[in-house]
């Protein structure tokens, strides 16, 4: 789990030439902030297809990507990042950019794990860097699902507490997958890389409303997943407030941080048993997230933990096909 800080000043992005070129700048539609969305999930969750090309049946814990907590835009280092991940291996790679940040005139971004504040539009460069990095730098088995994340934590004046700004930054951030994803297809990178959406979207840090103001805006504007790869600690929100955030919301799910074995049997099976009876499906898990600190689970363990508390209920025991991904997060170098 990260802890941020406070907003700074903004950096201005050198694109590298020849790097990056085509990208159109972030829109941002305005609609209503307070609402809830109905889920309307087509195709069905469990069936969604993530990665550029389909994955065989999964035999066995499939081996961890390296997920990051970014601290720069730089092109060059976002090229390498890229490259090294092409030659791991294949599955979902969360680029996470830290705590939002406004910085006025309708211009959103986030403080990064470097102390920096990063506008969307240099994150989105930044990302798309990345993304030349895996397709120049790939091999027969590249296979790489890119979901470019920031969480809901604030801290001082980062981003006002309105649910108009916390909307506002997810229709954004929606609007960047949304380009990011036009980058790919227009240079033909779509059989070995693709985007979605992530959010570190701990219950601890901020409110329902807010965070679901977030959430909303992002899917008003996008069909691409947003990932969760937050917490479910109990005693903050209600049982539908995190299921919401984490799945019932119109293109969310779960890759919950099984840091701990607790994690699983205590925290993120009891909510998918309780959506079995309240929403009438399990949560789809798509895999686990585990972090790379002292005393914590290895990707392997994440991942068995989680399958065998899913695997412990005959209802919850359903999403047990669909759980194809293993990442492992560290702070970039």
């Amino acid at each position: 789990m990260q802890f941020r800080r406070r907003f700074a000043g903004i950096i201005v992005l050198l694109i590298l030439p020849g790097m990056f070129i085509g990208l159109n700048a972030v829109r941002l539609q305005v609609a209503s902030a307070n609402a809830i969305l109905k889920p309307h999930h087509s195709p069905a969750k469990n069936s969604l297809q993530i990665l550029p090309r389909k994955q065989k049946a999964l035999l066995g814990v499939p081996a961890n990507t390296i997920s990051l907590y970014e601290n720069t835009t730089n092109n060059v280092t976002m090229y390498n990042q890229g490259c090294g991940a092409a030659q791991g291996a294949p599955g979902l790679i969360i680029l996470d950019w830290g705590q939002p940040v406004y910085f006025g005139g309708n211009v959103y971004g986030t403080y990064d794990f470097g102390g920096h504040d990063d506008t969307d539009t240099a994150i989105m460069h930044a990302v798309a860097n990345f993304a030349q990095g895996v397709w120049y730098c790939r091999t027969r088995y590249t296979d790489i699902a890119i979901a470019v994340g920031e969480s809901n934590y604030y801290s001082d004046n980062a981003i006002p507490l309105t649910t108009w700004a916390w909307y506002a930054d997810g229709q954004q951030w929606g609007e960047m997958i949304n380009t990011l994803q036009s980058f790919i297809n227009d240079n033909h990178y779509t059989g070995v890389v693709g985007i979605n959406g992530a959010g570190d979207l701990e219950v601890e840090w901020n409110s329902f409303t807010l965070t679901s103001s977030l959430v909303n805006g992002y899917n008003s504007v996008t069909r691409h997943v947003y990932f969760d790869f937050g917490d479910d600690s109990p005693g903050w929100w209600s049982n539908y407030q995190v299921w919401y955030i984490a799945y019932g919301a119109t293109d969310q799910l779960p890759l919950p941080e099984i840091y701990y074995n607790a994690d699983a049997t205590y925290d993120w099976e009891p909510l998918s048993i309780w959506a079995c009876y309240n929403e009438g499906e399990p949560m789809y898990f798509k895999g686990t997230m585990a972090e790379n600190a002292p005393g914590t689970n290895s990707p392997y363990q994440a991942f068995v933990d989680m399958y065998n508390a899913e695997a412990s209920n005959s209802c919850t025991a359903k999403d047990l096909p669909g759980m194809i991904f293993s990442t492992e997060i560290f702070y970039a170098h």
